[in-house]
C-alpha cells in the first residue's frame, strides 16, 4: 500500500487514482474538497443538514469502496455526484414509506397528506431567506431538473457528464435544463421570490450577490439552450 502523502496541487482524477492504488491521503484530500459541496447538494433534497451530512459520509464511504470501479476518463466529481444523487432518491423513498406508515397508523388520510403536505426540504427552504437562489430553484424544480442545474451552474459539470449522471442523453439533458430555466425564469424575474443586493460585504452579502448573479445569468439562458 502507498503511504506517500497526496499533493494538493494533484487533480481529483489524479487522487482517484492513486486512492485506488491504495494511497489513503489521497482520498483524504478528496472527501476534504468534496465534504461541504456534496452536503449543500443533499441538503436542499432532504432538508436536513444532518441528513445530509451523514449522505455525504455514506457516499464518500460508498466511493471509497468503489474505486476500482472509477473510469478516470471522466471527472471524479461526475462518479461521486452520481453516487450521492442514488443514495438521496433511496432515502427520499424510504422517508416517503416511512411517512405513508405513520400516516396509516394514526388514521390520516394519506390523499391529503399527499397534496397538502410539503416535502422536507421545502418545509426548511420555506423557513429560509426567501433571497436564497438554490432555496428557491429546489422549491420551483423537480428533483432531475435540479440536479441538473446545479451540477451545471454551482459545480461546472459539463453537459455529456450531467447526462451520465442522470442515464439520458445529452440533447434530453439540454432541453430538460432549458425548460428548467423556462420554468424559472418569471420566479427570478420577481414573482415574490425576488434576490435582493446585500448592502453589507460581509461573506454571507457576498454569496448573495452570487446568488443574484447566478440568477441573472440563468434569465439570460433561458432564451436559448
Amino acid at each position: 500500500m502507498q503511504t506517500a502523502t497526496a499533493d494538493k496541487r494533484m487533480t481529483d482524477e489524479q487522487l482517484a487514482v492513486c486512492a485506488a492504488d491504495g494511497c489513503c491521503s489521497s482520498f483524504e484530500q478528496l472527501a476534504v474538497r468534496f465534504q461541504v459541496p456534496l452536503v449543500q447538494f443533499l441538503a436542499l433534497r432532504t432538508g436536513s443538514r444532518e441528513d445530509a451530512e451523514d449522505l455525504a459520509q455514506d457516499t464518500l464511504v460508498r466511493a471509497y469502496r468503489n474505486l476500482h470501479r472509477y473510469d478516470n476518463s471522466w471527472r471524479f466529481s461526475t462518479w461521486l455526484y452520481t453516487i450521492a444523487r442514488r443514495l438521496c432518491i433511496n432515502w427520499q423513498r424510504r422517508q416517503r414509506t416511512r411517512n405513508l406508515r405513520c400516516c396509516r397508523q394514526e388514521g390520516a388520510c394519506l390523499e391529503a397528506v399527499a397534496s397538502t403536505q410539503p416535502g422536507p426540504y421545502r418545509r426548511v427552504a420555506e423557513r429560509e431567506t426567501r433571497g436564497q437562489l438554490w432555496d428557491t430553484v429546489a422549491r420551483t424544480l423537480d428533483e432531475e431538473k435540479f440536479t441538473a442545474l446545479w451540477l451545471h451552474y454551482a459545480e461546472d459539470v459539463p453537459v455529456a457528464e450531467i447526462a451520465c449522471v442522470l442515464g439520458r442523453s445529452r440533447v434530453a439533458v439540454k432541453t430538460m435544463m432549458f425548460r428548467a430555466r423556462k420554468q424559472l425564469e418569471p420566479v427570478l424575474r420577481g414573482n415574490g421570490s425576488e434576490i435582493p443586493v446585500p448592502a453589507a460585504a460581509t461573506p454571507a452579502g457576498r454569496r448573495d450577490v452570487e446568488h443574484l448573479l447566478l440568477g441573472r445569468r440563468l434569465i439570460v439562458e433561458s432564451s436559448g439552450i
